[in-house]
């Protein structure tokens, strides 16, 4: 196998060379294999392959001359005995295969990429990359499961142990490449199987950096337990009914950068499961204990769930989590705790009524520096039953909450009494007026008074800390009351199954004892599918002060993004349209508009993108022949924070395919930037050959751009030859 690659890039900018780039890249290959089975396959198999790989770059950037060729070996081998009716395999192994490559920038200038292009980027060669990538090892894998084994030796083999020994190590040398890397890995997992489900591994990771020795480091890991030799988890059934699976790992890690400071961690898991007609249980205990000889951390997780059917109309769900943290820091002798219990139950009832019922109860107690509190909520929630299709779908939910303790301590002192109340009360009902037309209506209330700190728990959250819808923040302290309130109204038209319209109207308000804030939300979506036409229409208006960020269009090709902050009023705008007015044609529409309003004055954001596709065809559903396209972009972006942007493209798009293996292109592009007053040209041809063991690419690019404001006058050409045989 051959590889060329020959090309040259010039920039001149008024009248005088500021870019001269030229490269010429060689890669050969050879390599021989052969592989087969060992006494016709019942003892083993082998595959060998050798060969050999030379590349060279000969180039230059702007002056700067490179030389460079390299070689290396490229080999394979790998030997599997596994002798028939012996539980016995072993995999040795040794290979470097991997293939040189050349190392590439992207060729910035007027052959920029935009949003949506299908070409890609133009490249210079700076360099190579090369080196030895050698990976060796074997594995060996003794032993068969109780009962697995019906062989002749099935009395000497019933009691040994199941073994595997994996041992890998991976060689990496690149001093050449312009990042050069020298390091070697090294995996050594040695696993038996002394029990059923039950595995002892001992696997070390030794990583030696030759470049950089701060880097080096050592891990170990013991592990016993229902941890297969694949790391996947077993499970054990005691019964018909229950199934258990436990381990606990020790793992050492020794960094060259980090002295004695060894890390030390332990790690046990005791899972069970158990399932009965009516109720299922689950419990995931883990503990885990870490040591760096600079603090001590250790962690304790105790989650049961429940979940119980009575009968078809009535069932429980419970949910109970303990936590238990704490660490010390030696060189200042800190320590630091936290202890946390929830405990959840959820009872469903009436589920096959005309009217459902639920209520839940959760509490938390939560002790320790980043909190201490009691913290309970009461749920009921009841809704019509889908089931029984009523005339209204009905909801109503009113939840009770108190919280109470004290906040975090900072500095050694402890945050103010946490006491506060907290009330939700949430209906919502929907019809269908007509069978194409739906409403609904939906009204939250939140009321709550005290002193919160949202600190004193975890599992429990209050509401009251969240702030209006777009704010972008919650508060984690409050003192005195809040009251807010939540309004939203829909209606949604469903004319078939090609057209749909969606419009939604939402006050949030918010009250409190430094401020009230409210703010207003009108969205509407409109939706038309059919066979040959789609479209979407998306508008959404925000009154009332409101955080917004830029970039709301998405990616953009001018510098300079929207106007981010607190803004007062906010309006987009979406619109996309696709149509197939011919079996062979395909056309697109996208305009997007974004307008803010803020106190020092108004930002605009637009995005307009056309796309047009025709395609030749050989018969109705034949192969493409031909493509004729045609782009159209345009950016604007008033920004208060920069001065007015925007950039007008345009783009004609050729490409013939004289046989299914062939092609010939042409892309010319217009595009004119502001406030630059700089107007670019750019055209592309290309030509190749894609056979299954030949290709053969050649490209052409020439630019021009014309001086403006800021930019002075640029012409580029930029030309490549590309080759690559396979015998």
């Amino acid at each position: 196998m051959f590889e060329w690659r020959y090309g040259k890039h010039t920039v001149d900018e008024s009248d005088k060379e500021v870019h001269d780039a030229n490269w010429f890249t060689q890669k050969y290959s050879l390599v021989y294999h052969t592989g087969d089975g060992i006494v016709g396959g019942r003892v083993g198999s082998y595959n060998l392959s050798l060969g050999y790989e030379w590349l060279s770059l000969d180039g230059a950037i702007d002056g700067q001359s490179t030389d460079v060729s390299t070689g290396k070996v490229l080999y394979q081998g790998d030997l599997v005995i596994a002798p028939g009716g012996l539980p016995l395999t072993l995999h040795l192994y040794s290979h470097d295969l991997n293939s040189s490559s050349f190392s590439a920038v992207s060729a910035a200038g007027l052959f920029e990429r935009l949003p949506g292009d299908r070409m890609p980027t133009p490249e210079t060669v700076i360099g190579l990359q090369n080196g030895r990538q050698s990976v060796t090892g074997f594995t060996l894998m003794a032993g068969a499961a109780s009962g697995d084994y019906e062989g002749i030796y099935r009395d000497v083999l019933a009691n040994a142990p199941r073994l595997l020994i994996d041992y890998r190590q991976h060689d990496i040398r690149d001093l050449k490449s312009t990042t050069p890397q020298h390091y070697r890995d090294r995996n050594l997992a040695f696993v038996s199987l002394n029990k059923k489900d039950n595995w002892f591994h001992y696997r070390i990771y030794d990583h030696k950096d030759y470049l950089n020795p701060e880097e080096d480091y050592v891990e170990k890991v013991f592990i016993l337990g229902t941890i297969d030799h694949t790391l996947q988890r077993r499970w054990v059934r005691l019964t018909n009914w229950i199934e258990v699976s436990a381990d606990a790992s020790y793992t050492t890690t020794n960094e060259l950068s980090r002295g004695d400071n060894m890390e030390r961690s332990y790690d046990i898991n005791l899972f069970t499961v158990a399932h009965r007609r009516g109720w299922q249980a689950a419990n995931f205990s883990t503990y885990r204990r870490e040591f760096d000889g600079t603090s001590r951390d250790r962690a304790l997780e105790f989650p049961v769930y429940i979940s119980k059917q009575f009968d078809p109309e009535t069932s429980l769900r419970t949910r109970f989590v303990a936590e238990f943290e704490d660490s010390l820091l030696f060189a200042e002798d800190k320590k630091a705790n936290q202890e946390v219990v929830f405990l959840s139950n959820r009872l469903e009832l009436r589920q096959r009524q005309p009217w459902t019922l639920t209520g839940q109860f959760d509490v938390e107690h939560k002790s320790g520096d980043d909190g201490n509190g009691l913290s309970a909520r009461a749920l009921v929630e009841t809704a019509t039953n889908r089931l029984f299709r009523p005339q209204y779908d009905l909801f109503g939910a009113y939840s009770l909450a108190y919280f109470s303790g004290e906040g975090a301590e900072e500095n050694d002192v402890r945050d103010e009494t946490v006491g506060f109340w907290e009330q939700t009360l949430v209906g919502r009902i929907e019809t269908d007026l007509t069978p194409n037309y739906r409403t609904g209506f939906t009204q939250e209330f939140l009321y709550g008074s005290g002193t919160l700190d949202r600190r004193v728990g975890d599992y429990i959250n209050p509401k009251s800390d969240l702030g209006l819808m777009f704010s972008g923040g919650e508060v984690e302290q409050r003192d005195g009351s809040v009251l807010r309130s939540t309004t939203t109204w829909f209606g949604e038209y469903r004319g078939s199954s090609q057209i749909t319209s969606r419009l939604e109207l939402t006050y949030d308000c918010l009250n409190d004892e430094e401020r009230k804030e409210d703010v207003f939300i009108a969205s509407h979506r409109l939706r038309y599918d059919s066979r040959r036409f789609y479209a979407t229409l998306q508008n959404r208006l925000i009154t009332g002060s409101h955080r917004v960020s830029s970039g709301g269009l998405g990616a953009s090709s001018i510098e300079g993004d929207g106007t981010s902050g607190e803004a007062d009023y906010t309006l987009e705008n979406r619109l996309y349209l696709m149509a197939y007015p011919l079996q062979d044609m395909e056309a697109s529409l996208r305009i997007d508009h974004d307008w803010r309003s803020f106190r020092n004055g108004d930002s605009h954001q637009y995005l307009i993108e056309q796309r047009l596709r025709y395609y030749l065809r050989r018969g109705i559903s034949g192969r493409n022949i031909a493509l004729l396209g045609q782009e159209f972009l345009y950016e604007r972006v008033d920004s208060l924070q920069s001065q007015t942007r925007s950039a007008r493209t345009l783009t004609l798009i050729g490409e013939i395919y004289p046989t299914i293996r062939t092609l010939l292109g042409v892309r010319l592009r217009y595009r004119y930037l502001e406030p630059e007053d700089t107007t670019t040209y750019t055209g592309y041809l290309t030509a190749g050959i894609n056979w299954e063991k030949l290709q053969i690419s050649v490209d052409y690019a020439y630019g021009t751009r014309g001086e403006g404001e800021t930019d002075p006058e640029r012409v580029e050409h930029r030309w490549e030859v590309k080759a690559r045989k396979i015998f």
